[in-house]
């Protein structure tokens, strides 16, 4: 299997990949939302980053202690804040929204990575990125729909989780000059297993069994998302398996609709697509902006496009 695997093209490997953690992260979202039916969302974050570190700590340790001392710590922290506000938003939103809706807002994290980059980087911003962010955000109107009997104060989770979500990226683009994506990982977990049990204790229930097994298994599948991500990322061009993570909506609306009778809006779909394409289009502009930074030997900076974001690549931030 594993020699018919490798005989493949590396765009197909990628697909292949970029498709399971598609799928990977739909299920962590639906995994979310029935652990939230017996827990708050916040006691769930802890599970998830308790579970988490159990299966991340035998495999940073295996690698010596050595390779984990850093002199970055207070980054390190700095980084687990924001993480935690972004997963407490996230895990609230997939409790009280529709999963489709939660997921498609969600998907403003390279929005607010473009601004945010411009803020802090000093990055221009030119005129087709400016559209393309506007028309972004146009669709994150068209979902929400400010002032309709029908808009929800929920629908701002998503977008806040993402806010947090593109901050945090820019730590990690800190962090990877420096450190190795092992204890990158390896201190979010250490940080914010203490982190998040103080807000969990004060909405604190015991959970069932049935939960906790729930709860480990999601952080498993979080991991395989993960390794599929970076595999991906590692094997073929940024801007072609960026287009996968997008994936996560249809099959959210699939799980959704079988297991919890949700059928999304008619907004939905107009939204979706003004989020998606500029999303989508800014990813190509940074794949061709690093092509030609390459061209003249500069040393571009990686980019983060989730909560947890692949290891370093060669792409950049540079001008549109």
């Amino acid at each position: 299997m594993r020699n018919w695997f490798n005989a493949l093209p590396p765009y197909l490997q990628a697909s292949i990949f970029g498709v399971i953690a598609a799928i990977m992260a739909a299920i962590f979202s639906v995994i979310v939302r029935m652990a939230t039916h017996e827990l708050d969302p916040l006691q769930v974050v802890f599970f998830r980053n308790f579970f988490g570190l159990m299966f991340i700590a035998p495999i940073a340790l295996r690698s010596g202690v050595t390779r984990l001392k850093t002199k970055r710590l207070p980054m390190f922290v700095f980084r687990a804040f924001l993480s935690m506000g972004a997963m407490s938003c996230w895990f609230s939103a997939l409790a009280y929204l529709p999963l489709a809706e939660a997921t498609t807002l969600n998907f403003t994290v390279p929005l607010f990575g473009t601004i945010l980059a411009a803020i802090f980087l000093g990055e221009q911003i030119r005129k087709y990125r400016v559209a393309a962010l506007l028309a972004g955000f146009a669709g994150v109107l068209i979902i929400i729909r400010p002032g309709a009997e029908t808009m929800q104060l929920a629908s701002l989770l998503p977008i806040i989780a993402a806010l947090c979500m593109a901050s945090a990226g820019l730590t990690i683009k800190s962090l990877s000059k420096t450190e190795n994506s092992t204890t990158i990982v390896l201190y979010m977990m250490v940080l914010m297993t203490p982190m998040t049990l103080i807000p969990a204790l004060f909405v604190w229930q015991t959970p069932s069994l049935e939960t906790l097994g729930l709860m480990a298994l999601g952080a498993f599948v979080a991991n395989i998302t993960q390794i599929c991500n970076t595999n991906a990322f590692r094997i073929y061009d940024y801007s072609f398996v960026v287009g996968f993570n997008y994936l996560r909506l249809p099959f959210v609306v699939l799980i959704a609709f079988v297991m919890f009778g949700e059928v999304p809006e008619i907004w939905l779909l107009p939204g979706a697509g003004l989020i998606v394409g500029s999303a989508l289009y800014i990813a190509r502009r940074e794949a061709k902006l690093a092509r030609e930074a390459k061209r003249i030997n500069r040393s571009p900076l990686p980019t983060a496009s989730d909560l947890d974001p692949p290891p370093a690549r060669n792409t950049t931030h540079t001008t549109t």
